[in-house]
C-alpha cells in the first residue's frame, strides 16, 4: 500500500506544483509559515514532506539552515531544479529517518500527516530528532470540515458546511491532480498521537481563509505548535 501511495505522489507531482502556485489557499499557508517562523537565524530546521521545496526556500531565507525531505522522487526532482542550493534527502516517513538524536531545532511537517498512515512513526522520530525544548509544527486541513459539503442559497452563496463522518477514521481517495490518498481523522487522533510521544501543545490555530469570498466563519486549515519536553 505504501509503495502505491507514493508513487501515486510521483504521477501527481507535476499536476500538484501547479496548483500550489495559483492556488491562493496555498499562498496564504506560506504567508502563515512566513510570518510564524519571522525570526530562526542559525535554526536547524527538518522540512518533512518538503514537497517541491517552497517551505524550504521559505525557512532558509528566514535565516534557517533547512533540509527538505520528502518521499516522492518526483516532488524532489522538481524541488531540487528549483532550489538549486538546497539540501533535500529522500526520506520515507514510515521508516527511521536518517538523522542524529537532538539534531534539529524545529521541525515542519505542512500538510503531510493527513496523507501519510499510520502517523506514530514520523510522530516518534520528529520527537527523537528534535532537541529538548524544539519545536514540532504541524499543519492539516481542517478534520470537521474539509470532507463536509458545502450549502448553498439560489445564488449560489456558500451559507454553511454539512458535517457528517467526523469521528470515525477512513482513508479518502483524492482526485484533484490525480490519484492521491487522504486519510481523514479527527483532531483529537492527531493530538492525542502527538502528546503520547511526548509532546506538550502550545499553541493552535483555526485562521479564516474564506475571508474575501465573505462566507461563514468556517476554518480550511489547522496549524499547531508543538514543544518536546
Amino acid at each position: 500500500m505504501l509503495d502505491k501511495v507514493i508513487q501515486d505522489w510521483d504521477k501527481a507531482a507535476k499536476l500538484y506544483s501547479e496548483f500550489e502556485a495559483a492556488s491562493k489557499y496555498a499562498a496564504f499557508c506560506r504567508e502563515f509559515i512566513t510570518n510564524y517562523f519571522f525570526d530562526i537565524k542559525n535554526k536547524n530546521v527538518l522540512d518533512a514532506g518538503c514537497g517541491n521545496g517552497e517551505h524550504t526556500h521559505i525557512l532558509s531565507q528566514r535565516g534557517g539552515h533547512v533540509v527538505g525531505c520528502d518521499g516522492s522522487v518526483e516532488m524532489l526532482k522538481l524541488a531540487k531544479f528549483k532550489y538549486q542550493s538546497y539540501r533535500f534527502d529522500h526520506v520515507n516517513l514510515l521508516n527511521r529517518i536518517p538523522y542524529q538524536n537532538n539534531e534539529f531545532d524545529i521541525v515542519l511537517c505542512n500538510l503531510v500527516l493527513m496523507d501519510i498512515d499510520p502517523v506514530d512513526n514520523a510522530i516518534s522520530e520528529f520527537y527523537r530528532i528534535l532537541k529538548n525544548d524544539g519545536t514540532f509544527f504541524f499543519s492539516i486541513v481542517h478534520p470537521a470540515f474539509y470532507q463536509a459539503v458545502w450549502e448553498r442559497n439560489e445564488e449560489g452563496v456558500a451559507l454553511s458546511k454539512k458535517v457528517s463522518g467526523y469521528i470515525t477514521s477512513k482513508a479518502v481517495q483524492q482526485t484533484f491532480w490525480g490519484n492521491t490518498m487522504h486519510y481523514h481523522r479527527p483532531i483529537s487522533y492527531y493530538f492525542n498521537k502527538i502528546s503520547d510521544a511526548g509532546f506538550s501543545l502550545k499553541n493552535m490555530f483555526e485562521p479564516k481563509v474564506y475571508e474575501e469570498e465573505k462566507i461563514p466563519d468556517i476554518p480550511l486549515y489547522l496549524f499547531a505548535e508543538f514543544i518536546k519536553r
